[in-house]
């Protein structure tokens, strides 16, 4: 038994065109992202950034229009003792179209891109209570990355003084 699969055309460019001005009618966002990845080895820099990449291609309320993928170059970098590390580094430009503000947010927080940029529309209109919602999201992540640094901070400096306590016992 063979299935009849109805499949669609690629849409025209106007096609595409007309889709994105409803979109942004709608309230969606245009918006072009830029992520980089530093590490080694060169092979697992690339495989990350093009998961991440798989990763927001999955994401509700988002989709992309463009995406362009590096590949990892050398990266020096001198530590502070004038030691050599040699990286990794590479990027992706990812230009996107996403649903609103809030979405957008969650995305600069989950995917954490170096670079944000809303080209369309030139102006963000917002109701006060998305706004509010909007912000106390922003404040409890911000505190929660204080919170969880505040710890780091804390362990380093438990450790740091038993690295002393055991260097003075010798």
């Amino acid at each position: 038994m063979t299935e009849n699969k109805e499949e669609k055309p690629e849409k025209s460019e106007k096609e595409k065109k007309e889709e994105l001005k409803e979109k942004l009618s709608q309230g969606y966002l245009k918006v072009h992202l830029i992520f980089e990845v530093v590490g080694k080895p060169a092979e697992f820099i690339d495989e990350t950034i093009k998961k991440l990449i798989e990763e927001l291609e999955k994401e509700k309320g988002l989709e992309i229009l463009e995406k362009n993928i590096g590949i990892a170059k050398p990266y020096e970098v001198k530590s502070g003792d004038g030691e050599k590390t040699d990286l990794f580094s590479t990027y992706s430009e990812v230009k996107i179209i996403i649903e609103n503000l809030k979405r957008l947010t969650h995305i600069i927080f989950d995917y954490m891109p170096s670079s944000i940029e809303i080209s369309e529309p030139a102006e963000i209109k917002m109701k006060t209570q998305d706004t509010n919602l909007l912000i106390n999201e922003l404040a409890t992540k911000l505190h929660q990355y204080d919170l969880s640094n505040k710890k780091l901070v804390f362990q380093r400096n438990i450790l740091f003084e038993k690295l002393q306590e055991l260097q003075k016992k010798k």
